[in-house]
């Protein structure tokens, strides 16, 4: 259930407990030139495949007072609504920073040969106190959260190219103090459907599986949440952000899917020829309008 743990600094994999899990930690990276779009903050990832199932990686990431990403993860089978799996993750944290009291001296100490066996002390001792709270823990879904669920941007990409785009809410250009011009928003959704079909081609080529959630949260708009879900359909990749309660966005986010599976656009290989799904941007605009009637 727990299969690995890793510090995260920047660009640079400090710890890592599990070299097989390296990979799966390295998505995290990824992730993070994403979120320099926004003043978002990663809570966990979430990976499926046939061999190992789905596995989460979840995340407290920690914004330095010089303006560094740091990152502590935890990968395993957890659901989304673990309270246990969160738990165990902060203590880590709490541990970790209980032996490098500021960044320097955990910087420093990662490059000297006691730092591993410092840190999977600490792990070793999590394993044996999360493993069996784990396994009993129920989980129960949260009801919905205050706020407004909107949907923010949808798309689809293959191949890692991007092929339809649409943004929804044009004040994400907020974050990035541009103007809401019609070139501003063309750049602005193309880098960032780019950046959607990067993340979703590395996690398949990488981990030899496919992302299926981001959930992040928004620390300038009273701490909402933030969903980016992936779909895969014959090698073409959906991807769909959208902001309030995970459990409604998923289940619009599944018809939505389910009426594209039957489309022939995806019944062949992608050529670059986008002609052949331009109408898809018709499923999108009508799955939001009923998103928009029913949430």
């Amino acid at each position: 259930m727990i299969s690995g743990f890793t510090v995260i600094l920047e660009d640079d994999i400090l710890y890592c407990s599990d070299e097989n899990k390296y990979n799966s930690f390295e998505i995290v990276l990824f992730v993070e030139k994403l979120m320099k779009f926004f003043k978002w903050r990663l809570r966990n990832i979430c990976f499926k495949s046939k061999k190992v199932g789905k596995e989460r990686i979840i995340v407290e990431h920690v914004i330095t007072n010089a303006g560094q990403n740091l990152f502590f993860c935890v990968v395993g089978s957890f659901s989304a609504g673990s309270q246990e799996a969160f738990k165990m993750l902060k203590e880590f944290r709490k541990q970790v920073n209980n032996q490098y009291k500021d960044l320097a001296r955990l910087k420093f100490a990662s490059e000297e040969p006691t730092f591993n066996q410092v840190i999977n002390l600490i792990v070793e001792y999590l394993q044996d106190k999360y493993l069996e709270p784990l396994e009993e823990e129920i989980i129960y879904e949260k009801p919905n959260d205050n706020g407004q669920n909107t949907i923010l941007y949808a798309g689809i990409s293959a191949q890692g190219l991007p092929i339809i785009s649409k943004l929804y809410d044009k004040n994400l250009l907020m974050t990035l103090e541009k103007d809401k011009t019609s070139e501003n928003i063309e750049l602005f959704t193309s880098d960032l459907s780019a950046k959607l079909a990067t993340i979703s081609m590395n996690t398949l080529i990488r981990t030899k599986t496919k992302i299926k959630e981001i959930h992040l949260d928004d620390t300038v708009n009273n701490n909402s949440k933030k969903v980016i879900l992936f779909g895969n359909i014959n090698g073409y990749s959906i991807d769909f952000i959208a902001n309030g309660n995970f459990y409604k966005i998923k289940s619009i986010f599944k018809k939505l899917k389910s009426k594209m599976v039957l489309d022939s656009a995806f019944q062949n290989d992608f050529s670059g020829d986008l002609r052949p799904f331009k109408h898809l941007k018709y499923y999108l605009d009508e799955v939001v309008k009923e998103f928009d009637q029913i949430y």
